[in-house]
This record gives C-alpha cells, sequence and structure tokens, in this order.
C-alpha cells in the first residue's frame, strides 16, 4: 500500500496565540475549504481537546455526501495538534499541525501522510484526480488563511460601507478591498456566518434576503455607501423553482436594495453591472442588469455603475472550470468553436476600482465598461489559462445545438450543472470601450497573462506545497518510515 505525504508551510503576520486560536477552533474549518466541497459541520461538541471525535459531512464529487470523522490524537496549545481520520474517503489519513513564531509572524505547518483504499487503483485515482484534487484544497486554504488575517492598512477618514453580496466572488474581493483600505465594512447574505469563508473577523455580516426585501431598511443603517454585486447560486445556471434567476436577484433583489438604501439614508452607490446591460438586449440576464442599472440610476442618490467583461481570479467558477477540466480530462471540451472575443479582467481590477468608485467624486453618476487590456478569442484565453497552470491539453470545440439538447433535461435535477441558457451565457461575445473609463479615473489594467500567473502556477500564491509519492511501500509488522 502507497504511502503518501503532502507538506505545505505558510507564514501569516500574527502573534503565535492567535493564529493557533483560529486553528482551535473546528468551525474555522468550513472556512477555509472550498465551497465547491459543500463543506458540513455535524458535530456539536467542539471544545478543541485531545481526544475529541468531529464529524462533518462534504460532498467532492458529484454532490455525494459523504461522512468524515476525526479524533484529536494529540493538542499542545499553542504549538500543535494532530488529527486522525476514524472514517471517511480515506484508508488512512494523519494530519500533524505545527505553529511556530518566527521573524514576521507565525509559521504554519502541515504534515499529512494518506493512504487511498482500492489497492492498484487507489494509486491510479491518485495520480488522476487526487493528488492535483489536494493540492488546490491546501492552495485554497493558503490563499483564504491570508485573507482572513489581513491587516487594514490606516485611514483618516474610513467610511462604513455595505456590500450586498460581499460573500460571493466578486462581492468578496471588494469587501476585502475596503477592508484592507481600512473602511469597515459590513457585509449583507442570507447565509449569514456561516458564509464568512475568507473575510476577516472583523468585517460585520448582517444576515438578510433580497429576495423579500424583509428587514432591509434596518440591515442597511448607519451604512455611508453600499456596494452591490449579487449573485445567484451558481451563476449563470437558472433554476426558477428556487427564484435563482436573473431576474430574482439580480433586477429585483437590487431594486429592493435600492429602494431601502434611500430609507436608510445611505449615501452612495456602487453598482456591478454586466457588459451588454440594454433595455431592449436579446438576452433576459442583459434585460435584468438594466432593470437592476434602472433602479440605481434614478434612485436620487450618487452612483457609480460598472459593466464588467468576464471576470477571472482565483474564485472564479468559469475560467478555472476550463483548468480543472485539464486536471481531470485527456482534452478541455468548449461549448462552442471558442471563436467569440471576451476582454477578460482580473477580479483585483475590479475591487479596486470599486473601492476607488465609492469616495471619488470623479466617479459620481457615471456608467463605465470595464474590461482587461487584450481582447482575445476564447480558445486563447483557455490556452493561456491552461499554459500558466503547466497543463498541455487539446481543447475542443463543441457542437451547441447538440450540447444545449443534452442540457435540457438536466434542467429536472435539483442543481442542474448545465441547463440551454447557460450555454448561451457561456458562449457570448463580450467586448468592450475601456477609454471613458481611463481618461476619468486613469489606472493600469492587468494584462491576462500577468493575472493568470498570481494563481494559476504550481509554485504561485501564498505558502509552499509539497506532495510527494513515492512508490513506497507499507509492509505490515514493519512501521511506516518518513522521511
Amino acid at each position: 500500500m502507497t504511502t503518501h505525504r503532502l507538506v505545505a508551510s505558510q507564514t501569516i503576520d500574527r502573534p503565535l496565540e492567535e493564529v493557533f486560536e483560529f486553528f482551535a477552533q473546528p468551525e474555522n474549518l468550513g472556512r477555509i475549504t472550498p465551497a465547491s466541497m459543500s463543506f458540513e459541520q455535524v458535530s456539536t461538541d467542539l471544545d478543541m481537546r485531545s481526544g475529541l471525535q468531529i464529524e462533518h459531512r462534504i460532498r467532492p464529487l458529484l454532490g455525494i455526501p459523504m461522512t468524515w470523522r476525526s479524533t484529536i490524537e494529540a493538542f499542545d496549545r499553542p504549538l500543535s495538534f494532530v488529527d486522525v481520520q476514524a472514517s471517511g474517503p480515506y484508508r488512512r489519513w494523519r494530519h500533524h499541525h505545527r505553529f511556530t513564531t518566527v521573524p514576521g509572524g507565525t509559521r504554519i505547518d502541515d504534515d499529512v501522510e494518506y493512504e487511498l483504499p482500492l489497492g492498484p487503483l487507489g494509486d491510479v485515482a491518485h495520480a488522476l484526480v487526487i493528488r492535483e484534487q489536494l493540492r488546490e484544497i491546501f492552495r485554497h486554504r493558503a490563499r483564504t488563511i491570508e485573507a482572513i488575517f489581513t491587516r487594514p492598512e490606516p485611514n483618516p477618514s474610513p467610511r462604513t460601507v455595505g456590500v450586498a453580496g460581499g460573500t460571493g466572488f466578486v462581492g468578496g474581493a471588494i469587501a476585502l478591498e475596503l477592508f484592507r483600505r481600512g473602511h469597515r465594512v459590513v457585509v449583507l447574505s442570507h447565509r449569514g456566518a456561516t458564509a464568512r469563508g475568507p473575510l476577516p473577523d472583523a468585517v460585520e455580516l448582517r444576515t438578510v434576503d433580497v429576495g423579500d426585501g424583509a428587514g432591509l431598511p434596518e440591515a442597511l443603517h448607519g451604512l455611508d455607501a453600499l456596494a452591490i454585486a449579487l449573485a445567484f447560486r451558481n451563476s449563470p445556471i437558472e433554476v426558477p423553482r428556487r427564484g435563482q434567476t436573473f431576474e430574482a436577484v439580480d433586477a429585483g433583489g437590487t431594486e429592493r436594495l435600492v429602494s431601502a438604501a434611500r430609507q436608510a439614508g445611505v449615501g452612495r452607490l456602487f453598482y456591478v453591472s454586466g457588459a451588454g446591460a440594454a433595455p431592449d438586449a436579446a438576452r433576459h440576464w442583459f434585460r435584468a442588469k438594466w432593470r437592476a442599472e434602472a433602479a440605481v440610476s434614478k434612485s436620487g442618490l450618487p452612483f457609480t455603475i460598472v459593466r464588467p467583461t468576464w471576470i477571472y481570479g482565483p474564485r472564479d467558477v468559469s475560467l478555472n472550470r476550463f483548468v480543472g477540466f485539464a486536471r481531470r480530462l485527456p482534452a478541455v471540451p468548449l461549448t462552442n468553436t471558442g471563436r467569440q472575443l471576451l476582454a477578460p479582467v482580473f477580479i483585483d481590477d475590479v475591487a479596486r476600482l470599486a473601492a476607488d468608485s465609492l469616495v471619488s467624486d470623479t466617479a459620481i453618476d457615471q456608467v463605465f465598461e470595464l474590461g482587461g487590456p487584450e481582447t482575445l478569442p476564447m480558445r486563447e484565453i483557455v490556452r493561456r489559462a491552461l499554459r500558466a497552470a503547466g497543463l498541455s491539453r487539446p481543447i475542443l470545440p463543441g457542437p451547441t445545438p447538440l450540447i444545449k439538447l443534452a442540457a435540457a433535461p438536466l434542467q429536472l435535477l435539483p442543481e442542474p450543472p448545465l441547463t440551454p441558457d447557460a450555454v448561451d451565457f457561456i458562449n457570448q461575445p463580450a467586448t468592450v470601450d475601456i477609454g471613458p473609463l481611463l481618461r476619468r479615473m486613469p489606472r493600469r489594467l492587468t494584462p491576462l497573462d500577468e493575472g493568470l500567473a498570481t494563481y494559476l502556477p504550481p509554485a504561485s500564491g501564498p505558502g509552499h506545497i509539497v506532495i510527494d509519492a513515492p512508490a513506497r511501500r507499507r509492509e505490515r509488522p514493519r512501521p511506516v518510515r518518513v522521511e
């Protein structure tokens, strides 16, 4: 049986006791686990100690629930602890967490030894899927930990800014950028504290549902400004029976937020729309965005509207999906020929523009189109992403009509992986004119390769991760030797 070993390290600019206490709270495990795993804490006894039994559920594959039970084998505050899988997906899993004071803060070291079930089949699964999946999980952990322990900059004139949709990809980046600049940030989310994820603990979360608007004026009380970056679960894949549609969330939710903002005395609005928003657009998602824009621009409040193209970054579920295909499949499938033109914009550029717009007079009552500095075919964007990730795979064009036909019955599933409308959404071009933005608010926009290089290469991002899978067999009764 092959024993694999994962070693990861990361240094955080915080004292030892503070960092250890974060990891010594089992409920924080969900915050640093990728959302795609659908982490759910089952245990109610979370008082960390030696001998503690912890149970949670994850959905690592096709949404199928899996129970993972761990035992805290050793606990030495504030230096280390060891968790061992009692039952779960692995044949064996032993994770040693160590914490050390070093120049610049605290070093976090993870040392994991694990074995897969099913003998040779497990080894094949490790080579094809598990190895890279674990690497991505620990890279996600490192990025999330870095965000959680972000230090705000001194700000002599901080504002209190609300971010609706602040637990999502775009809204979360805006919230973190505002926090980094020293503003007081209030995130509005229907999921409440369970959705905190990478947001620093000093960010306030207020639970509110824009679906019905109940309690919205009270939730917006005390805000100087409001950034609106709403997105429904698994967007752009709509599920009408659950109210997860562009009309219900992007249009209706924004209208209710704007109405509540007027009642609550909010001083300024920022809205993340989409390139192509128009009252007579052929696609209903563009008409929904226009409806939301109308609510913002006619609110009587100072506003800024930004129409971005395809936004990419570490937490996106669009471009990263193609990279995921490349890690699991011999080829990367497209939903068309990949010739449509796009001007992908890096998430950090979107967040910086939002933070600038909420304090700059030059952004008042403006509508800006936003894209990256390059306009490229979809196929070339995917090719560059694969290259940045160190992956070499053929990119296969797809027959759009057949893909939409195959996606039609998937709409009956509780969480459809694809719908015909989502195929059209993916296939649409998105080009913009960034001239007006750059003339009014000069800035450097990140080239695609530069943005991809911050998170896709194996050695990118915070920390250091090594997965060593030697051809070593555990032969009982001889003990495992860790080198």
